[in-house]
């Protein structure tokens, strides 16, 4: 399948303007101080000031999370493309994410859906050749892998998902018996909604996890309770 180019929005119009809350640029040698030049001030601020990993995102719980999302699917990723965008002083990688939509929990898809039901999320960070900018918090996906995600402001933040990692669930399947669940971000099993609004840490130890998959909530089931919340906050 062809390679959906990306769609021009309003944010690829201007010098960047977003906040950067760790964004760590990896070049190679000879090119590190032509780009420390060519870093926007705001980066160069997030770079000096900010201690490594540490983006503060609140976890939001399952009504938040629910409620905010301007569309929620499942969907399996098809194609990875990353672009070095350089405008005036300010330089930044974007990697682009395209889904092939599997089902619609909530809402529409985004602007950029195509008639052969795939759509193109943006996300900050990257890597284009040895070049690499990598932001804390931001999800990074793998070809083939299916998701179900909670969509909001494609191409208008520096993460199109409902705060950042806590707007992405990895649907897994179990080694042993083949049954598929929801996992979060981090790879720790999601055994209930009110997981969600725990803070997540750096990574999901296998000893800590491996119980849990038994009792985490199944794709089916995890789709049920959203489609049940988004028609209960639009109640009258």
């Amino acid at each position: 399948m062809a390679t959906k180019s990306s769609p021009a929005h309003p944010s690829l119009r201007r010098p960047f303007d977003f906040p950067i809350i760790v964004a760590l640029f990896h070049p190679p040698l000879a090119m590190f101080r032509t780009l420390l030049r060519s870093l926007s001030f705001a980066c160069a601020v997030a770079l000096a000031t900010a201690p490594l990993g540490a983006t503060s995102v609140t976890p939001p719980t399952f009504t938040q999370l629910t409620g905010r999302a301007e569309a929620i699917f499942r969907g399996e990723v098809t194609t990875l493309r990353t672009e070095l965008i350089t405008r005036g002083e300010s330089r930044a990688i974007f990697t682009y994410v395209t889904f092939r939509i599997q089902e619609i929990l909530k809402g529409t898809v985004p602007a950029s859906a195509s008639a052969d039901h795939t759509v193109t999320l943006e996300f900050l960070g990257g890597t284009v050749g040895e070049l690499t900018m990598d932001v804390a918090g931001i999800p990074r996906f793998s070809v083939g892998q299916t998701e179900l995600l909670f969509v909001e402001k494609n191409g208008q933040h520096i993460c199109p998902l409902v705060a950042m990692m806590f707007g992405r669930y990895r649907i897994q399947r179990h080694a042993t018996t083949g049954a598929e669940y929801i996992a979060r971000d981090n790879g720790a099993p999601l055994t209930s909604t009110d997981d969600i609004a725990l803070p997540m840490v750096a990574a999901a130890f296998e000893a800590r996890v491996a119980p849990l998959r038994a009792a985490a909530l199944t794709p089916a089931a995890f789709s049920a309770l959203i489609r049940d919340e988004a028609a209960r906050v639009h109640t009258p």
